[in-house]
């Protein structure tokens, strides 16, 4: 299973297609990157259709991701690498995924993340909260920040202090406070925008 061929084959397919490695991506975003990762394994590969919000503060993570059930996985040695990008192509998830398009939006994104199973986990409350702050639903998000409180790991309490206390500065420290989670996962991506 040769990596670089497979992402060859992927840039000749999708034009625009942004790559940080296994994760492949739309070059047009905003809040949220969302695409395809292949997650590679002694054993094969992994396929996922990935979500990644920006505004995320624990970094990159597949939080809001889902791993394909159905020929989601690949064998080493299974198929050839034209064959493992044609299987990604025939999904229907992930062909999606790729579509030329509108970038994921904001809104679309919490709408996903309410009716997610991602929410039965603190930390995507706060990744809620985040996206109510950049949406200018500023008395929503400070709701969702102390009820979530008690609930979060330390480090996620810690993240969730320092938004609430942005918020009572204004919306534009909390925004100014999430531009710079953005701009590190940005980089952690190889993306500078």
């Amino acid at each position: 299973m040769n990596k670089r061929a497979i992402a060859r084959l992927m840039h000749q397919r999708v034009e625009g297609l942004k790559q940080s490695g296994g994760y492949f991506f739309r070059e047009e975003f905003e809040h949220v990157l969302r695409g395809i990762l292949f997650e590679y394994m002694p054993r094969g590969v992994h396929l996922w259709h990935f979500r990644f919000p920006l505004f995320d503060f624990f970094g990159e993570n597949l939080l809001y991701s889902n791993r394909l059930a159905v020929d989601g996985f690949i064998a080493k040695d299974e198929l050839s690498e034209e064959a493992i990008v044609d299987r990604v192509f025939s999904q229907p998830e992930l062909f999606e995924a790729l579509r030329p398009g509108p970038p994921t939006s904001l809104q679309h994104f919490l709408h996903f993340l309410e009716g997610s199973e991602a929410m039965l986990n603190p930390h995507a409350h706060l990744v809620y909260a985040s996206g109510l702050v950049l949406a200018l639903e500023d008395a929503r998000a400070k709701d969702v920040l102390s009820a979530i409180l008690p609930r979060l790991s330390t480090r996620d309490t810690e993240n969730c202090r320092k938004l609430q206390a942005s918020l009572q500065q204004g919306a534009e420290a909390a925004i100014a406070l999430l531009d710079d989670v953005r701009q590190k996962n940005l980089m952690s991506f190889g993306l500078r925008k």
